[in-house]
């Protein structure tokens, strides 16, 4: 099993984003020491958070990873154009010896879509098309396409990629025809670990292998991330109390947005059946139980609004040094 964490770079409008800022690339760096395997930037657009944005974002990080993979966990592909996404992350793949993972994903906040002046009913389609384009790009050809959204007629990109054929390119979905459509197109489905039901894991992870199946990529597709969310502490109950205000915190600054007004009304779900929270033995026992899912890659948010530092890097400590060997030999 490997471990990754998600640099949520998100912050509230009140806070100081430079020290915000200063305190993550520092557990960043103590992430590398640790060595886990990764670590990843987000996207957003229009947020009532401070949001810094996902290319600087990745570029950043690159100088505190050490020896981790660096990626996006995820890009919001529709409403950056493909050439463009391309370029830059044809650049980061050499920035970062070739460690580079491209999670993308179709976005869901109306706000977003309104800002772009984008249909939200063609974000799949959007997403699909861009892909491809990418690719074909990172082939470092003359690229010809006529598509719905795209057209090239002989351009290539300045920079090839250092890995072959491009980063793998992750796709992040939630609704069950966009994991089957993640399946078809992408590299690996990047999961996403708080499910607003109970058997949802089971159906999703049915329908992926299916369409697996059916697209003749099972043997391909090596990659199974999963997101979520995770706390460790020396006890169950100090793990509850020293992580419940800051997840309820962001959890409910998220339900502003109507498509996530569930997480607001199903929190007490999410928190009691879903969230990773809890001793080194509860965490290892909740990762192996992921692993029977077939996950082979936890990539987690180590810290929520208002944490204080100190127990985001006694959380990652603990789950390097106390998880990892109690899954030795079982995942």
């Amino acid at each position: 099993m490997k471990f990754g964490i998600l640099a949520s770079h998100q912050y509230p409008q009140s806070e100081n984003l430079r020290e915000r800022l200063r305190d993550l690339f520092s557990l960043v760096e103590y992430a590398a020491e640790l060595k886990y395997d990764s670590v990843y930037a987000i996207h957003h657009y229009v947020a009532n958070l401070q949001t810094p944005q996902v290319v600087s974002m990745t570029g950043a990080l690159l100088r505190y990873s050490g020896d981790m993979n660096v990626g996006t966990a995820i890009l919001l592909l529709p409403f950056m154009h493909p050439v463009h996404v391309a370029e830059e992350y044809a650049t980061l793949d050499h920035l970062s010896d070739g460690k580079l993972i491209l999670g993308v994903g179709a976005g869901y906040r109306d706000e977003e879509f309104d800002a772009f002046s984008l249909s939200k009913r063609e974000r799949g389609s959007r997403l699909s098309e861009s892909i491809e384009v990418i690719r074909k790009l990172w082939t470092g050809e003359p690229v010809h396409h006529e598509g719905k959204y795209f057209s090239l007629t002989g351009q290539k990109i300045s920079i090839k990629p250092l890995q072959e054929n491009g980063p793998p390119i992750w796709v992040g979905a939630g609704a069950f025809p966009a994991i089957e459509r993640a399946a078809r197109i992408g590299d690996a489905w990047l999961a996403p670990g708080n499910p607003p039901t109970d058997g949802w894991f089971d159906e999703a992870i049915s329908r992926y292998n299916s369409a697996l199946d059916e697209s003749g990529r099972t043997e391909k597709v090596t990659d199974r991330p999963v997101i979520v969310e995770l706390f460790c502490a020396a006890t169950d109950e100090l793990a509850r109390e020293q992580s419940l205000p800051y997840i309820k915190d962001e959890y409910f600054t998220y339900s502003d947005y109507k498509q996530l007004s569930w997480q607001k009304t199903r929190f007490d779900f999410l928190w009691e059946k879903v969230f990773l929270v809890g001793s080194p033995e509860i965490i290892a026992r909740r990762v192996h139980e992921l692993s029977k899912h077939g996950f082979n890659q936890v990539i987690f948010r180590p810290f929520w609004i208002g944490m204080p530092m100190n127990l985001s890097r006694e959380s990652i400590r603990l789950v390097a040094s106390e998880v990892r060997p109690l899954l030795e030999g079982k995942c």
